[in-house]
């Protein structure tokens, strides 16, 4: 519920919205919390974009104010290990967080922006306004071989984490979590708040009129390439052998036109009211086990095949989470059988889970304190 504070005539507060460019899913998920700020009469959203999920939320928001942010770029492996590549750019990633704190500054200053609200940017915190990190992977782990580098790396993550006022992790509290133990609050942590689960189907989604299309299965590609290529090079024969009405939304920016040849259709992305549909008619999803595409399945509790992300710790953690719940199925990509899995997902179904008032709680919280005049030219957490 939205509880605004007696503001007189003072100017709009300028917030800052800015996620991760890491596949599509930081963007998604920061779609329902734009929408959210939106709905607070006096509150201007400016977004912080790059790279292509920066094109995907300025399709999304054609009308919003946009400000071109640095950000590390992330090289992946060709293999199936990421983890191994990413642990050897970790002094690179540093520097690169380095340089769109600097760029922040400028942009605070520039813009006049009262408050940031970053989604796994750690770079984004000031000591001039009230900054905020919102991610859900607040504990790592590597597989086995680097336990070593999870606790140094989980260290510098909490120190990255105190540089905000605050933390809020898009999940539900202790033994409810979809995340499980990767969203736990980290012991003597203050100010980390669980919002709830965070998806656009649950926030102030306007759906458009149903599709003419009915489908029986959709394949949503998403995350860094070449994996998501591969991953599409996989199912295109399969879904043709299939047989069945399909759609393959591939996951990459382009003309949006929807191409049918015999029964699947392809497109290269989809606005999300028209996304949301497609999800809807569906019978069975089939996509990456990314955590913002789970809350996307429980928000509108479709069932689905998902299938992880090689060299991805935190996907194959949550694929395996969600078959042990019962949930969803989930098969890796190297051993991907879509006929197999089809027969299987029929046994998995996800849970009902009602939409949390937190997230509304923190942002209100947040405006008070910005009508209270508080935050501005602090220097916090030394």
């Amino acid at each position: 519920m939205i509880v605004e504070a007696h503001t007189g005539n003072r100017p709009a507060q300028k917030i800052l919205v800015a996620p991760l460019d890491w596949g599509w899913g930081h963007a998604s998920r920061v779609i329902p919390l734009v929408w959210a700020l939106q709905g607070y009469a006096r509150c201007e959203v400016i977004l912080g974009i790059s790279g292509m999920s920066g094109r995907m939320l300025a399709s999304e928001f054609p009308g919003l104010t946009k400000v071109a942010l640095p950000m590390p770029v992330v090289r992946y492996a060709r293999g199936s290990s990421q983890v191994l590549k990413i642990l050897l750019q970790l002094p690179r990633l540093f520097f690169g967080v380095l340089r769109e704190h600097r760029a922040l500054k400028k942009a605070v200053i520039r813009h006049g922006i009262s408050a940031v609200i970053s989604d796994n940017r750690y770079g984004l915190y000031s000591h001039q306004v009230p900054s905020v990190l919102m991610l859900h992977q607040v504990r790592m782990s590597f597989p086995g071989g680097v336990n070593l580098w999870t606790r140094v790396f989980n260290r510098m993550q909490r120190w990255w984490m105190r540089r905000f006022d605050q933390v809020w992790i898009p999940d539900l509290p202790g033994e409810k979590a979809v995340a499980g133990f990767m969203s736990a609050a980290p012991p003597g942590m203050k100010e980390v708040h669980h919002i709830g689960l965070l998806s656009r189907f649950f926030y102030g989604s306007q759906a458009h009129p149903q599709t003419d299309i009915a489908v029986h299965l959709l394949v949503v590609l998403s995350g860094p390439e070449p994996q998501r290529s591969r991953l599409e090079a996989l199912l295109n024969p399969q879904l043709e052998e299939l047989g069945v009405p399909a759609m393959l939304v591939r996951g990459v920016m382009g003309d949006g036109i929807i191409h049918t040849r015999g029964r699947v259709s392809r497109v290269s992305h989809l606005l999300s009211s028209d996304l949301q549909q497609y999800m809807r008619s569906a019978h069975v999803v089939v996509c990456r086990s990314g955590y913002s595409s789970v809350m996307d399945l429980i928000a509108l509790r479709k069932q689905a095949v998902l299938i992880p992300t090689p060299g991805q710790p935190e996907q194959q953690y949550l694929a395996g989470r969600m078959m042990e719940k019962g949930w969803f199925y989930a098969r890796q990509q190297e051993r991907l059988d879509l006929p197999a899995s089809l027969r299987q997902v029929k046994n998995y179904f996800p849970p009902r889970v009602a939409v949390s008032g937190n997230l509304f709680e923190r942002i209100n919280s947040l405006f008070v304190r910005l009508e209270k005049g508080e935050g501005q030219n602090e220097h916090r957490h030394p």
